[in-house]
């Protein structure tokens, strides 16, 4: 029995779970990644009436070990250019979605797993979570923009240190080098993601989806030429979005505030 995903949605949540045999940890092969870009597919169909997509795992001791060994033990130089590209794809097609996603993470995320952990916008870990971007220890390198997002985490050097040794460091030593956004005890894991998704609830679909597009270009992108993207960018957001019924509002609830009592 291998790795399966399901896809859940509550409300204005959509939810990815990485299911494993019980006592395994969750794996990525091709029937994983099917499944993966079917549920980003429907989620990006429904995003417009969204807030948010956490991926998680059903394990409370792993969240992704990264490459299935089935892959792994078959793969050759004929034929790891496609799985590494095949991976870039999926990765950045979920980096992608229009909308914030979370990568909740307990126990190990591991070579392929952080990354997977990483093409999430945010990752909020146990303290316990064990982190490591390993795959030096095999030979072998980052083959889905590991190296890549890592140092943009927490910078050329760390990342350098971590993939040079290949160590497992925990959700502790994680949020203090800028990988995590949020660390804590496990049982406060949920209502700390909770608290950040009623909290992106909030505000408009519009901006929210605005923004992250914003963000995306900053590393590529001058500050002259960023005027231009948020300019076409707000413009949007008074033709599509509600920014126009939000000011509204505020500037009602504004003079009331000010105005004398009667």
């Amino acid at each position: 029995m291998q790795t399966t995903l399901a896809l859940s949605f509550s409300e204005s949540v959509a939810t990815i779970t990485l299911k494993a045999p019980e006592g395994k940890p969750p794996t990525l092969d091709h029937g994983v990644m099917d499944a993966m870009e079917s549920a980003l597919a429907e989620i990006e169909s429904r995003s417009a009436s969204m807030t948010a997509v956490l991926l998680r795992s059903a394990s409370p001791r792993f969240f992704c070990a990264g490459a299935n060994l089935n892959v792994m033990e078959t793969i050759s130089a004929q034929t790891i250019s496609a799985w590494v590209r095949r991976g870039h794809v999926l990765m950045n097609r979920l980096e992608a979605l229009p909308l914030p996603v979370l990568a909740i993470v307990q126990g190990y995320a591991m070579g392929g797993g952080l990354e997977l952990a990483m093409a999430c916008d945010l990752i909020f870990a146990a303290k316990d979570a064990r982190f490591g971007q390993s795959e030096a220890k095999l030979g072998l390198v980052t083959g889905w923009g590991g190296c890549y997002r890592l140092s943009r985490r927490v910078g050329l050097a760390r990342a350098k240190e971590l993939a040079f040794t290949g160590r497992i460091f925990d959700g502790v030593e994680a949020q203090a080098m800028g990988l995590t956004t949020w660390c804590g005890p496990v049982d406060q894991l949920e209502p700390a993601v909770k608290t950040f998704v009623d909290a992106v609830a909030a505000n408009s679909r519009t901006a929210l989806r605005e923004t992250k597009a914003i963000l995306a270009t900053c590393d590529t992108t001058t500050i002259m030429e960023n005027a231009d993207i948020e300019a076409n960018a707000s413009k949007r957001c008074l033709v599509d979005g509600d920014a126009p019924v939000r000011l509204k509002d505020f500037f009602a609830a504004r003079r009331s505030r000010l105005s004398p009592t009667q």
